[in-house]
């Protein structure tokens, strides 16, 4: 053979083992590649957790309301003259029967006295009429006037007294002055306000409840109430409104709260929480809620196969041991660590572990 051959037969054995060779090299690349895929899908993912039991609580609403007098009454002078004492000062604390204002007495005492007089005088003269006609000395027409002149002295009698004890304007009932709008000089006439008085103890709390939730409230339910100002007191639901606010669709309610020492002041914002009955719910870390796809509050549990599973949940409570939550099951497996970087059906493993002896070790 020639050297011109050999050199050809070399060169076609040295490109027939390139070829091959690599061939053999991306068969054995792509079979790793294919291994490696295959063990990270069959990977079981690890996640931490805790086994919770519902517990049956009383669950609360949460309502903003406001504090508000129990009545406020425009108190009215039911004669006419001139004020001539106004001791309801604006802001004044009044006990029922206190004196308010006063107007003129003027001709009115003069009047009660000669009432009574012409009341005594009707008196004698029929008890006189009433003898005579027991004697046979006297009409039955006669005795009848009599009666008749008596009971108009008393009618007069009556009114004169009247007249001249609403010189006196009084308080109907314990309360503080809000509004004073006379003063000492000014004529009033019948039917024009000398005071408006605002009652204070009991005092109410103010709020409207959505459409949803006002059947689970009963006329008399104890009311935790917080103010804005800090001061915290209890009271009880007064009035359920039968009808809601045409703007809102909400419905009124009205919370009663004893104030005895007028401490809380109407117009205070407050914040009330209304019980809505008992529920069975979990008391878990806020740090394990979670949003679905679509912005849903939930948690994720770990089923009966070892898949995770997302459920809804509704929060109705919270506290320094974390939030009540509605809506799951009696018993769960809850995910507290990791539940963020799996997914609905994935296959993990839960340890339960509590994270003190973890630290611990």
């Amino acid at each position: 053979m020639s050297n011109k051959n050999l050199l050809v037969a070399f060169f076609v054995i040295g490109m027939t083992i390139w070829v091959f060779s690599g061939e053999l090299t991306n068969n054995t690349v792509t079979a790793d590649e294919t291994s490696a895929a295959a063990d990270a899908a069959s990977e079981v993912r690890l996640v931490r957790g805790i086994k919770s039991q519902a517990d049956l609580q009383t669950v609360y609403l949460d309502v903003r309301g406001q504090t508000r007098a129990n009545r406020m009454v425009q108190v009215k002078a039911e004669i006419a003259g001139k004020v001539v004492d106004l001791p309801g000062e604006k802001g004044t604390r009044v006990k029922a029967g206190d004196l308010l204002c006063r107007v003129a007495v003027d001709a009115r005492e003069n009047e009660y006295q000669q009432a009574m007089a012409e009341l005594k005088s009707a008196q004698l003269e029929y008890t006189g009429m009433a003898d005579l006609n027991k004697k046979g000395l006297q009409s039955e027409i006669l005795v009848a006037k009599s009666k008749a002149a008596l009971e108009q002295s008393k009618t007069r009698a009556k009114m004169a007294k009247l007249a001249l004890e609403k010189t006196a304007i009084v308080a109907p009932f314990d309360g503080v002055v809000a509004e004073q709008p006379v003063e000492i000089g000014d004529f009033l006439s019948p039917g024009a306000p000398c005071v408006t008085l605002m009652e204070v103890d009991p005092i109410l709390v103010a709020g409207q409840v959505a459409e949803k939730s006002i059947q689970h409230l009963a006329l008399g339910d104890e009311v935790q109430i917080k103010l804005i100002t800090g001061q915290e007191m209890t009271g009880s639901v007064s009035y359920i409104a039968h009808s809601p606010d045409q703007a809102t669709r909400t419905f009124p309610i009205e919370v009663t709260v004893s104030n005895p020492g007028a401490d809380i002041r109407a117009g205070i914002t407050s914040d009330m929480k209304v019980p809505m009955g008992a529920e069975e719910v979990h008391l878990i870390s806020p740090a394990s809620l979670v949003l679905d796809d679509m912005g849903r509050l939930g948690v994720r549990l770990v089923d009966e196969e070892s898949r995770v599973q997302f459920s809804l949940v509704e929060v109705v409570g919270e506290g320094p041991a974390g939030v009540w939550v509605k809506g799951l099951p009696a018993e769960i497996s809850l995910i507290t660590v990791g539940h963020e970087e799996v997914y609905d059906g994935q296959i993990v493993k839960i340890d339960y572990s509590p994270l003190a002896s973890l630290v611990q070790q």
